[in-house]
């Protein structure tokens, strides 16, 4: 069954595959013995959290965890019965609606964890944040120790998890984490020591997977190197092992032109054609994620295997150059990100022509276009 109709027919292709891969690879490189936390937030990074989180959940992660709990709900009605952590984002009146879908809470204030303890549920397990220095969610690193206990001694708690994020992209940001590691490595020891042993700690995240540092937790929890996408520069880690989950976005031509004369094309005429030119629209524009290129840099699509020229890109049309073309056709297929023929436009390519990351590019098409799964999902 298609994922597109011919009313508007643009579509993404997912690897699920892949997905699998980057599992196994994830997982060889963790041992055996680690848990596997598995981040699926932001809708499965756009990849489709109730897909994701099936396939994952068969494969046999520990848990699944997201902030999303519109994605948490709906994976519940998918009938998948999972771990499922909730990294920070509600508020007190909001945790026992997290635990009436059986979710877990992540706690990183008193106001959090007392409102776990109070919610009826018996015994509550919940994750303590700790911030080691990233400086958005979480209990201070100086204050963890004491918090931590004061969460476990809270009627009904379970301390079940105890986590930390220390994302990083660069040799600076590797430096940094390694330090902070350290600190959060000597608050478990410490914890442990006076008594207070959490079955599930974390610190590692993809950045710290793929660039090896030494993980002394009990589980990592990975996020971009699940669907492929890596999150260093090529200089701190070689990311070709891990493949890509979006396999590709598609759209079909709505529309051939042909124009006898010179002319430019575009509001206030900045692309310029030559006599004969032709050009092609298809129906992805603002509003379904793909955005124009930053200034001073071109973008390219996909069509018979060959580039052709983004001329530009409005709210719900991209118009092409299909001059080098021969006899372009309406409802010919082409490949906005992905491979044809030997040629191909990744995500990372993408994202240099717009000038952003290509977790920013994903998350910009995210929900917005219909999904083809390959191989069709698990029921």
């Amino acid at each position: 069954m298609k994922a597109w109709t011919p009313t508007h027919p643009v579509w993404m292709e997912l690897d699920l595959e892949a997905l699998e891969a980057n599992y196994h690879e994830i997982r060889r490189r963790i041992g055996r013995d680690v848990k596997l936390v598995a981040s699926i937030k932001a809708d499965g990074y756009g990849h489709g959290a109730v897909e994701v989180a099936r396939r994952l959940t068969r494969l046999g992660v520990y848990a699944l965890a997201t902030g999303s709990f519109a994605d948490a709900v709906a994976i519940r009605q998918a009938g998948i019965d999972a771990r499922i952590l909730m990294f920070g984002g509600c508020t007190p009146e909001g945790v026992r609606e997290l635990q009436r879908h059986s979710l877990i809470p992540t706690v990183h204030t008193m106001e959090l964890a007392r409102a776990a303890s109070a919610s009826g549920v018996a015994p509550a397990p919940v994750y303590i944040k700790v911030d080691c220095g990233l400086g958005r969610l979480g209990v201070p690193l100086a204050l963890a120790e004491d918090f931590a206990k004061e969460v476990a001694a809270l009627p009904n708690i379970v301390v079940e998890g105890l986590y930390t994020h220390l994302p990083f992209s660069d040799a600076s940001g590797r430096d940094w984490a390694r330090q902070r590691l350290a600190a959060f490595y000597e608050l478990v020891a410490t914890l442990a020591a006076s008594g207070l042993e959490i079955p599930v700690t974390q610190a590692l995240s993809s950045a710290g997977i793929i660039a090896g540092l030494k993980n002394h937790c009990s589980a990592v929890c990975p996020g971009h190197l699940l669907y492929g996408i890596s999150p260093v520069l090529p200089d701190i880690a070689d990311a070709a092992p891990f493949r890509p989950v979006l396999r590709s976005i598609k759209a079909q031509l709505i529309h051939v032109g042909h124009h006898a004369g010179q002319w430019t094309a575009g509001v206030g005429g900045y692309y310029p054609l030559e006599s004969g030119s032709t050009i092609g629209v298809v129906p992805l524009g603002l509003n379904d994620g793909y955005r124009n290129p930053a200034k001073g840099r071109t973008a390219a699509v996909l069509l018979r295997g060959r580039r052709v020229p983004v001329i530009g890109v409005s709210l719900e049309h991209t118009t092409i150059d299909l001059s080098a073309i021969e006899h372009p056709a309406v409802g010919e297929e082409v490949s906005v990100l992905g491979g044809a023929g030997t040629e191909a436009i990744g995500l990372p390519e993408m994202a240099e022509a717009q000038g952003v990351r290509p977790i920013d590019v994903l998350m910009a098409f995210s929900r917005r276009l219909p999904r083809s799964y390959h191989p069709p999902p698990l029921e």
